[in-house]
């Protein structure tokens, strides 16, 4: 990777895209984790109420996100700042076509009058993802004399064009009643999207800050950039 000056933005959003690249499976001389796939831990989802035709409350365990470091396209990255004295506020937009959600599932709910037990695999595919991301870090003064970033905030805001389930041993595999439920599932991806995005969006953040904070912790702030 090669080092830019502060206001080359095309500069420093191709050495973003060849990190991302080069650095997608982790550093491990750093510690830094593989962001591919991204681990998300356990994810809890409530949707509807004990009144509405469609409800269930969905554990999914051992999530993983994947394609998003290979297949994502960095559209802007921008908030870098000469100024050590103030938060950095930085923005980055993404596109991706496609990214896939896996995870040990149970779930217990109801599907009109129909009871809906199961336990076992699901991937959730999302397609033509918009997302714009906003970090807020603070520069602080170590004892090496170096300032380094200190994330205080890391929040994102995704637009999905498409959404989509398939869950093994729904019904233990029963395939009429299984494809019936996906597909309602499935065509009422809007409504169930309002529960279950929201909840991957903030676990997917909670692990993409806990990586760029061990990256920001061996790189000092101060040598980011070249003197212009």
């Amino acid at each position: 990777m090669s080092h830019c000056t502060l206001h080359d933005e095309a500069c420093i959003m191709e050495q973003a895209k060849i990190y991302f690249r080069a650095f997608k499976y982790g550093i491990p001389a750093w510690n830094i984790p593989s962001v591919e796939p991204l681990q998300l831990g356990t994810l809890r989802i409530k949707s509807g109420g004990a009144s509405d035709s469609m409800q269930f409350n969905l554990i999914m365990r051992n999530t993983t996100l994947h394609h998003f470091s290979d297949r994502a396209t960095l559209k802007s990255l921008k908030g870098f700042s000469a100024d050590l004295t103030k938060p950095l506020k930085l923005i980055w937009i993404v596109s991706s076509p496609d990214i896939e959600v896996r995870a040990n599932y149970e779930v217990d709910g109801k599907l009109l009058i129909l009871p809906i037990v199961s336990k076992g695999t699901m991937v959730i595919n999302l397609s033509q993802m918009q997302s714009r991301t906003r970090i807020t870090a603070l520069p602080e003064n170590r004892q090496d004399g170096h300032s380094y970033l200190k994330i205080t905030d890391y929040r994102t805001v995704a637009k999905v064009s498409s959404g989509s389930f398939n869950m093994s041993n729904l019904f233990d595999d029963n395939a009429d009643l299984r494809d019936s439920t996906l597909k309602v599932l499935n065509d009422e991806w809007s409504a169930l999207s309002a529960d279950i995005q929201p909840k991957i969006l903030e676990a997917a953040d909670r692990a993409c800050r806990t990586v760029l904070q061990m990256l920001f912790d061996k790189i000092p702030y101060d040598e980011f950039f070249l003197k212009e």
